[in-house]
């Protein structure tokens, strides 16, 4: 069952009338010929005029109908017929001057500005024209009236020619806005992209971090226990708990990413890892077969608390620089040298390279660099990855800066 529209009905029928533009103006143009008929005085001795005078009358109409879809045609066919009409009558009749009227009317809101000039000045020189030198129209002796008559027929024709200059800034005014608001939502719709775009990129940066550190670790573990499984059980057994751990914690953090695309979701996101976390970190990498030194010394007599942010990305550098040593390097030494300072904080991860080496930047790297970089520069910061040229161990070093509050 349709559901009725609560718009008004003013409101309704001006949106309908725009929408059949030919209706309306044939409606008007029924009327107009209606009322035509009504005030011409027939006579039956003229027949023929009648007749012609009906033709004409239908002929006018027709024009009027499509004045707004046709508008050059209806102005031409317009001015022929008034012609014919004048130059047989001698008089104007009503549906005369309802015709100069509207072509007026029109011109000004259908046409173009050369358009709406060259009819303008048509209609008042046609006009001039029919009050001074067509006879019967006004007496020939009285040049007064004449003139008279032809500043009624311009004042009229400048007035409705105003009214239509007045509807077509409006219907302008009104596309402008229209135009406008749809720009405005076009902007909001690519804002709302934009924001969508940049939130699956966190997430994805996320989520390869996550599974970075995780399958390193547990593919370290699976590796260690298959060989000591032989020959020292309990060490299995140890690496096979390590790979549940690990597997629960990611399986955790991960649940709680892709949690924040599930709307419907109101529940409390678990705390972001951060500097608090790193010792927990170093502990699985160390758990993997990695040596792995954690050295944080804050100033003396000073706590340097960064914010959430930087402290999740200096975590997200620590673990996925450990994760590429295991990766590349596989159970070598690597040290994490935090240093901390009032609006900046420098994280520096180095390794020995192993048997397969480390994968620098010419090696066509993954995703993990490329995310690391996008972290850092996120705070105004900057990352130096590869070997260092004084020791000979690959570092990776990132200066990460916030403003104090």
């Amino acid at each position: 069952m349709p559901v009725p529209s609560s718009r008004p009905f003013p409101d309704r029928a001006s949106s309908w009338a725009r929408r059949h533009v030919f209706a309306v103006d044939a409606l008007w143009a029924l009327l107009w010929f209606v009322l035509s008929m009504s005030l011409w005085p027939f006579s039956s001795e003229a027949p023929v005029d009648a007749l012609l005078y009906v033709a004409l009358s239908l002929a006018c109409c027709a024009a009027l109908s499509v004045r707004r879809i046709r508008p050059w045609t209806a102005l031409t066919a317009l001015a022929v017929l008034l012609l014919v009409q004048v130059l047989w009558s001698g008089m104007f009749t009503v549906l005369s001057v309802v015709c100069v009227l509207v072509a007026a009317y029109t011109s000004r809101t259908e046409l173009g500005p050369a358009g709406r000039r060259v009819v303008l000045a048509l209609l008042l020189a046609g006009t001039a024209w029919a009050f001074l030198f067509v006879p019967g129209l006004s007496p020939v002796e009285d040049l007064g009236a004449r003139l008279t008559s032809v500043v009624a027929g311009w004042s009229t024709t400048l007035l409705f020619a105003l009214l239509g200059t007045v509807r077509r800034r409006r219907r302008e005014e009104v596309d402008r806005l229209v135009e406008h608001a749809r720009l405005l939502e076009e902007g909001r719709e690519r804002e709302l992209r934009l924001a969508a775009l940049d939130e699956r990129t966190r997430i994805a940066r996320e989520m390869h971090d996550v599974l970075a550190h995780s399958l390193s670790v547990v593919v370290a573990q699976a590796d260690g226990g298959r060989y000591a499984a032989r020959t020292s059980p309990e060490r299995a057994v140890a690496a096979l708990e390590t790979i549940g751990r690990v597997g629960r914690e990611s399986s955790r953090e991960l649940h709680r990413l892709l949690g924040v695309l599930r709307v419907e979701d109101d529940s409390v996101p678990s705390p972001v890892p951060g500097l608090d976390d790193l010792a927990a970190l170093v502990d699985d990498h160390r758990s993997s077969g990695l040596d792995v030194r954690l050295v944080d010394d804050p100033p003396p007599g000073e706590v340097v608390s960064p914010p959430v942010s930087v402290s999740l990305t200096v975590y997200r550098i620590v673990q996925e620089s450990l994760a590429n040593v295991l990766k590349h390097a596989g159970a070598v030494s690597a040290r994490v040298d935090l240093d901390r300072s009032p609006g900046r904080i420098v994280v520096t991860v180095t390794n020995r390279p192993g048997a397969e080496g480390p994968k620098g930047e010419d090696e066509a790297p993954g995703h993990g660099l490329i995310g690391m970089r996008e972290r850092v520069a996120l705070h105004g910061g900057s990352l130096e990855a590869g070997e260092d040229p004084a020791t000979g161990l690959w570092r990776v070093r990132a200066i990460v800066p916030w403003e104090d509050a």
